[in-house]
């Protein structure tokens, strides 16, 4: 008797004859399977052929894959809902006033508030402005207790001309504190990469874990301590 396992699959390698078994043609991992699986039986060796024990397991394996893609589908979904949901409800607080964390500040002509956290007490603290040009401005702020220290910075009345400037806070103390601006959230949405932006005036785009603090309408609180 003449055994004939001259039947071949065609997976992408040369010489393969694919009159019997159609390759996979994007359908779900399932098929796919099916579809190797049949060809990898077609052509095994009849004197020696596989277990059914290596079936379970390539099995198994493949159950795992489709559980992983299933569990990132999910994920990938429900992220995007949230964020989609946080966008909503984010709007709702637009001409709010906020606190952001932030290590520079745009000064026009109006006065800007902000303040920082001092974990221990100092005898001397200063808010530290360093221009476009490199020249630093220092504002004195005095001895402070260990807790939260409130600033203006009034462009007029330091004589700043309009830029960029980076801020930093200088403590007798060694501490170097995160400095905090306030201003109006005047919009948020939806960045390119999926990520929620929030437009803060005096401050530019932030995400939303730079928000420390929600104060409210204007007039609803006087500075961002009380």
């Amino acid at each position: 008797m003449q055994i004939n396992n001259n039947t071949t699959y065609d997976a992408g390698v040369p010489g393969t004859n694919d009159n019997n078994v159609a390759p996979p043609g994007g359908g779900s991992i399932s098929d796919m399977f099916t579809t190797l699986l049949v060809a990898q039986i077609q052509n095994q060796d009849p004197l020696a052929p596989m277990e059914a024990s290596q079936f379970v397991t390539q099995f198994a394996q493949l159950s795992q894959v489709e559980a992983m893609q299933q569990m990132a589908s999910l994920t990938s979904a429900s992220a995007a809902m949230q964020e989609s949901m946080l966008v909503v409800t984010l709007g709702s607080q637009v001409g709010s006033n906020v606190m952001v964390a932030a290590d520079s500040v745009e000064l026009s002509d109006q006065p800007v508030k902000g303040g920082f956290v001092l974990d221990s007490p100092t005898d001397d603290a200063a808010l530290i402005l360093t221009g476009p040009d490199g020249t630093e401005h220092r504002i004195e702020l005095g001895p402070h207790e260990a807790g939260k220290v409130d600033f203006e910075i009034d462009p007029d009345a330091l004589g700043l001309p309009p830029g960029n400037y980076s801020m930093r806070v200088d403590a007798a103390s060694g501490e170097t504190p995160r400095t905090e601006l306030q201003g109006e959230l005047t919009g948020v949405r939806l960045g390119t990469d999926g990520s929620v932006i929030l437009t803060v005036s005096g401050v530019g785009d932030v995400g939303t874990g730079d928000i420390t603090r929600f104060l409210g309408r204007p007039n609803s609180a006087d500075t961002f301590f009380s």
